[in-house]
């Protein structure tokens, strides 16, 4: 039973560990394409602000461009920005956690079975203690004395 439980605790160690990996290169890819996206913005705004603001100073008002470019600005970084959050791996995600909550099942299973096998040994050691001391008060071979020996021995078993 120990090394079925060690298996379901390896089970378990791998899996947390799988998806920690997966959810690390899901926001790495998400922070490169962040850093790509707002590298790309800056460039591109810094063309297209000089391109757009000499264009619209002859037909417009400077502060008109002004306003112009900087609607166009926030739609650019706003589209970039909606492309980075859309990075996912759901599917790899989901079965790596069926395999976790799987593994948490079973290892839950076998140590509430642990409890219980713990209680019935305690109730067994309990009941031989019972036994011993009815023994012990009706026999005249000393048991009394010696139970004191063996009480000690239960419980530096009981701590192991």
């Amino acid at each position: 039973m120990s090394q079925d439980l060690n298996t379901k605790l390896k089970l378990l160690v791998k899996s947390e560990k799988a998806l920690l990996g997966l959810q690390m290169r899901t926001k790495s890819r998400q922070t490169f394409w962040i850093a790509l996206a707002l590298l790309a913005v800056l460039v591109t705004l810094i063309l297209l602000n000089v391109t757009v603001y000499l264009y619209l100073v002859q037909t417009r008002t400077p502060l008109a461009a002004v306003s112009m470019l900087t609607g166009i600005n926030l739609a650019v970084a706003a589209l970039f920005f909606f492309i980075s959050t859309r990075q996912e791996n759901l599917a790899e995600a989901k079965a790596i956690e069926e395999i976790r909550d799987f593994a948490w099942e079973q290892v839950s299973t076998d140590i509430d079975e642990m409890k219980q096998g713990v209680g019935d040994f305690r109730e067994s050691v309990v009941k031989v203690k019972k036994s011993v001391d009815s023994l012990a008060s009706g026999t005249a071979f000393g048991l009394n004395k010696v139970m004191p020996v063996i009480t000690t021995l239960i419980e530096l078993n009981k701590k192991r």
